[in-house]
């Protein structure tokens, strides 16, 4: 990975015009490399970032969430700049923000091969060591929601922070599970099923993406020429999550992995994020846990100035080494809760 994803291999082509500055955010887009190692100048992702200030800190790679990355003007980013950190937002090469930087003319990367949930997690790798070269400090992704599923794979990092994570389709969308398991029952002899099992499963897709898409484009300025490109960039996202499931074996032994969950996440993910904590201690994995009171699944943006605490307090390694997970009622208001007693926590 380290040698795909080398700096020789990565070239920043510069959309702004503003000189870096502490706490100024600047808007770039890096060319990716593709899965041959050399660069494809169909393969782009938008980034925002802003340099840290003269600290020990580390960069926060933030992944994005399934409809776009995190912005220069969420909540979230405005309470880390005031605690000093420095951080890059990534928008995957399949997000509106990335399909726009690489314009009407060109097939994006995702429309020429079968983009999987490893190629998600390899722009989040290649984007990491991006910011390791460039500020010489220590990369911690924090994820949301939807990049919550590549970072499952994610190698070489000490600490990973999940917002919410997607843990498998079965949990996150479990009526659009159990069509898709239906699917491949009832074409398993069919010489023509993977066919039929794509053309069905895009059909479910395409009234969920395509207003998503007009709102996208309507929302940013983007041109409307993009339209079928943005939408296939969604698509693509969808097609990844088909038969996924974390598992905890992926994360190397010596990376804290760190859940951070919303009381009011949707029944069935909440579920299979408790699980996945469950799997994690079952497997003897560094990993931590805070859930809290109020969230919703959006959690950054339903409690940006909490989460922001977290990401502190795991940064600054304030966390209790045991397993466990925190009860956060307040800012400042956090009560650990062993793992015997988990199941009294989260309202299963």
């Amino acid at each position: 990975m380290a040698t795909i994803f080398s700096t020789l291999t990565l070239v920043v082509l510069t959309i702004s015009s503003i000189i870096p500055t502490y706490a100024r955010t600047v808007k770039d887009v890096l060319s990716l490399p593709g899965r041959q190692g050399q660069l494809a100048s169909n393969r782009l992702a938008y980034i925002e970032y802003v340099s840290p200030k003269e600290n020990d800190l580390p960069i926060l790679l933030l992944g994005p969430g399934v409809n776009r990355g995190v912005l220069s003007f969420d909540s979230l980013l405005t309470t880390l700049k005031k605690k000093g950190y420095g951080y890059v937002s990534l928008h995957f090469s399949t997000l509106p923000h990335s399909v726009a930087a690489l314009g009407v003319e060109k097939t994006p990367f995702f429309e020429e091969e079968d983009f999987t949930m490893k190629d998600y997690a390899d722009e989040m790798e290649a984007v990491g060591l991006w910011a390791k070269e460039k500020f010489k400090r220590e990369v911690i992704p924090v994820t949301l929601s939807f990049s919550g599923a590549p970072s499952s794979l994610l190698k070489g990092f000490k600490k990973i922070i999940d917002l919410a994570p997607m843990v498998s389709l079965e949990h996150a969308r479990p009526t659009l599970h159990y069509y898709y398991s239906n699917l491949r029952f009832a074409n398993m002899f069919n010489p023509f099923g993977t066919a039929v099992i794509r053309a069905a499963m895009d059909q479910s897709y395409l009234p969920v993406w395509r207003p998503k898409t007009e709102e996208m484009i309507k929302g940013f300025g983007f041109d409307p020429q993009l339209e079928d490109k943005i939408l296939a960039g969604y698509m693509a996202s969808s097609r990844t999550l088909e038969g996924f499931e974390w598992d905890p074996k992926e994360t190397p032994d010596n990376t804290l992995r760190v859940f951070v969950l919303a009381e009011e996440e949707g029944e069935s993910l909440l579920e299979g994020q408790v699980e996945a904590l469950k799997d994690f201690y079952k497997n003897n994995k560094k990993t931590a846990c805070f859930f809290i009171r109020g969230a919703q699944h959006a959690i950054s943006f339903s409690h940006p100035v909490t989460t922001a605490i977290i990401i502190d307090k795991i940064v600054k390694s304030q966390a209790s080494g045991k397993n466990g997970c925190y009860d956060v009622h307040e800012k400042n208001d956090f009560r650990f809760v062993a793992e015997d007693q988990l199941d009294s926590l989260f309202p299963l």
